[in-house]
């Protein structure tokens, strides 16, 4: 049974999303702690996003 968490064609916009909110947070937000526990916990998300819905794009 396949748990879908994301919609196909939502991946690769919600990681694009998590990258964009990420690199700002970093150019603008004062970096503390949990500012840059928060940025790393983006990027990480928007890389995983991405290369899924690369892999799941050049099956279709």
């Amino acid at each position: 049974m396949r748990v879908v968490l994301l919609k196909d064609r939502w991946l690769a916009p919600v990681g694009c999303t998590c990258l964009s909110i990420a690199v700002l947070m970093d150019r603008f937000v004062i970096g503390d702690g949990i500012i840059d526990f928060l940025i790393g916990v983006l990027i990480g998300m928007s890389i995983v996003l991405n290369l899924v819905a690369l892999y799941r794009f050049r099956k279709s």
